[in-house]
């Protein structure tokens, strides 16, 4: 089946209108359209003709399994079951909610932010992580590309596709979850990523925020990398900008701490916190 064919029969699975591109290449090819007239994505992994096709199959079903179960405003919501199309099949595809505003990977040029708008950030992707971790789900891969700025101003999750539920079978495979530069002690080969890993990841993306660049740098050498994360400390924040709050550069080195005992454990440890500052007149 070729690529047009493809499309039009994922459009007829699914029911929507026709497939307009958002990108297009890598582990997913994201289109938006519209379903009962409501705009929409929708959302297409290719499974290879490999050892692998298994995983990669699972690993979708378990993502719209997850978005199915979650309700929460800071949760891409999904409209529909993961539909497998062609006879091996070829691709799984489902609909999604179609949120407004930009992926903070097309912000990047905007960071620094100002302290209230990182405020914004923690609180509602930590509202976010929490409606997964009440469910005993690791989302696993906290990066640019994953949480998007409403219009609004505030933000959402999205894309829990390397997401763990802690109370089901691990997949294994060739698929190393996270995004370099965006990883935390326990994705080191080896390591069992936990709610407190997420929060890790939080961390990262505050840091990056409010400093404009990582607390532990990728720079293509994979076991660098790994040893940093195992081995070093992430600089307090202050040090990439020492105009930042200092409760707001508590909660942000807290949550980059080495070691996962000493960070918020979850997200629902986090909110406890950023609520205790509202109470006492804090900026959040």
């Amino acid at each position: 089946m070729d690529h047009t064919e493809l499309l039009e029969e994922v459009r007829a699975a699914l029911g929507t209108s026709a497939l307009e591109p958002l990108r297009v290449g890598g582990q997913k090819m994201v289109y938006t359209s519209e379903l009962e007239g409501v705009p929409c994505v929708v959302k297409i992994v290719p499974i290879p003709d490999t050892a692998h096709s298994d995983e990669v199959l699972e690993r979708a079903r378990r993502e719209v399994e997850l978005l199915s179960t979650v309700e929460s405003p800071y949760v891409v919501r999904v409209l529909s079951e993961a539909v497998e199309v062609g006879d091996r099949p070829e691709v799984v595809c489902w609909v999604e909610e179609l949120l407004d505003g930009s992926d903070l990977g097309d912000l990047m040029d905007t960071f620094p932010w100002q302290p209230d708008d990182v405020w914004a950030l923690i609180k509602d992707v930590a509202e976010g992580l929490n409606a997964c971790h009440e469910l005993d789900v690791v989302h696993r891969d906290l990066s640019p590309g994953n949480v998007r700025r409403r219009s609004s101003g505030r933000f959402a999750l999205m894309d829990p596709g390397f997401a763990r539920h802690l109370s089901k079978t691990a997949l294994t495979g060739v698929y190393q979850p996270g995004t370099p530069g965006y990883c935390s002690p326990e994705h080191v080969p080896g390591g069992h990523p936990m709610p407190a890993s997420d929060i890790f990841g939080l961390g990262i993306l505050a840091f990056q925020a409010l400093t404009g660049r990582l607390p532990v740098p990728y720079n293509s050498n994979e076991g660098a990398y790994w040893d940093a994360l195992r081995r070093a400390d992430a600089p307090a924040v202050k040090t990439g900008r020492d105009d930042v709050p200092d409760d707001l550069a508590d909660v942000v080195d807290r949550c980059l701490q080495r070691q996962a005992a000493r960070r918020y454990l979850d997200a629902a440890e986090l909110l406890e916190e950023l609520q205790g500052f509202v109470d006492e007149g804090g900026t959040t």
